[in-house]
């Protein structure tokens, strides 16, 4: 068995998510002799648009490598680049994270069992700030390699984005098959979906109770508690 696991509400759950929590940290330190925050956080809006029709075309906006530049050239700062850690501080700062006790146990259950364990995440943000993250919650530790689609360049479901994955996973696991890979998610769109068209298994963390009208997961769940039926099955 191998694990593929998304990000967002699956691995870490959001209480609050407000992006100009960060952006107005980002104004302080850098832009607030050099514009309001009414005038930037007017801007991320803009962006935000922006970043939702690239979305819709199935492309990431990467925040580090196209936004930031964005600020820099309307307000003439010269800050261009984020560390990795100044990235996830960012990234903490926007979100109001929490693991759910139930994934935490379940990760250590797999972990105990040698189960490879791995991530694929649509998010704006670098692979590397996504990893630091799990590491500040203790769970980075589980996970041979995490994926971004701010690095990849375009979203799930695209069928490439999970190839990069599947590929890497059977080539570390030899003795395992894509038919023993299973895909968990929240979004039955992008996870179950595109799991699915990868010809991997979707477990569908199905918090909010929709309805699987097209039969594509294995694991119909609830909630993280429910995980575990994967190992028993």
């Amino acid at each position: 068995m191998i694990l593929i696991f998304d990000y967002f509400e699956t691995l870490l759950n959001s209480r609050s998510i407000d992006f100009n929590r960060g952006l107005k940290v980002f104004w302080e330190d850098y832009y607030q002799d050099k514009c309001t925050f009414e005038d930037i956080k007017e801007y991320g809006e803009e962006l935000f648009r922006v970043l939702l029709e690239k979305h819709k075309e199935g492309e990431e906006y990467p925040f580090v490598k196209e936004e930031l530049p964005l600020f820099a050239e309307k307000y003439g700062g010269s800050k261009l680049d984020m560390s990795v850690a100044e990235e996830a501080d960012f990234l903490m700062r926007c979100n109001d994270f929490e693991v759910d006790p139930a994934m935490s146990r379940f990760l250590d259950a797999c972990s105990g069992r040698n189960i490879p364990m791995y991530v694929l995440s649509n998010s704006g943000f670098r692979g590397g700030a996504l990893m630091e993250v799990l590491m500040r919650f203790g769970i980075g530790k589980h996970f041979k390699k995490l994926w971004s689609s701010a690095d990849f360049g375009r979203i799930k479901p695209c069928r490439e984005f999970f190839e990069l994955a599947i590929k890497t996973a059977l080539e570390e696991n030899p003795s395992e098959s894509r038919g023993n890979i299973i895909f968990i998610g929240d979004m039955y769109d992008s996870d179950v979906i595109g799991a699915h068209n990868a010809g991997i298994k979707a477990a569908w963390l199905n918090k909010n109770g929709g309805s699987d009208t097209e039969r594509l997961a294995a694991f119909n769940l609830t909630s993280a508690e429910q995980l575990f039926n994967i190992l028993e099955d």
